[in-house]
């Protein structure tokens, strides 16, 4: 009867010690498993998001400052394209960009951010996008206008086929002035939603729009 105990005993023993490795083994598995979900999530929203457009490119600020699409994060955000120099449509898209800032509620406003984009980088320095923006009231303080050095700017440009869709329409087109004047609304995953007409603009939907999303 003592040697059938401890052999009982012995299988018991085994038995858990089979069961502890299995359930480590179990875990470890999910582990990987959740760790490959998220790595493919990740990489999915690298794809699709509109700021991979910024990958490896340099910007400043009007304030002189580093700009970093981090800095959009959880924020709906419309893009525009100007250049200070411009003697039509730069000037009034802007100024009723203020307007569409103006007609959202107080409480939506932190969430939402605009990004201008010179298309002039030899001339639109920091100093004169700052100008630009006191110029046309954007005083918005989640509004950004950004420059960078020409090659930078040519390459987010290509990117997003702003002078043309295909290459020979892109390389006879006279820059700055022949780009297309869209707006493009990002919502706050960084997914491009909507693409606009700049000239003119529907303050009234783009407005709207852009609560409509804050509030999602």
């Amino acid at each position: 009867m003592k040697h059938n105990s401890t052999a009982s005993t012995h299988y018991t023993i085994k038995g858990c010690l089979n069961a502890a490795k299995l359930n480590v083994l179990i875990n470890l598995m999910l582990g990987l498993i959740i760790s490959v979900n998220c790595i493919c999530a990740q990489a999915a929203n690298d794809a699709t998001s509109f700021y991979s457009n910024f990958a490896n490119l340099t910007f400043k600020n009007q304030h002189n400052q580093a700009f970093d699409t981090a800095k959009l994060t959880h924020k709906v955000v419309l893009f525009n394209f100007i250049y200070t120099q411009c003697a039509t449509v730069c000037s009034v898209q802007t100024k009723a960009l203020v307007d569409v800032v103006n007609a959202l509620p107080k409480d939506i406003r932190p969430k939402v951010a605009l990004v201008s984009v010179s298309l002039d980088p030899l001339n639109d320095t920091p100093a004169k996008l700052s100008a630009f923006a006191k110029q046309n009231h954007a005083d918005f303080n989640n509004w950004y206008f950004i420059t960078s050095k020409p090659d930078d700017v040519k390459t987010l440009s290509d990117r997003l086929k702003l002078f043309g869709a295909d290459k020979k329409t892109s390389d006879a087109a006279v820059r700055p002035n022949d780009h297309i004047t869209h707006l493009w609304l990002v919502d706050n995953q960084g997914r491009l939603i909507m693409r606009y007409l700049g000239n003119p603009i529907d303050k009234a939907r783009l407005a709207k729009e852009m609560e409509q999303l804050s509030n999602i």
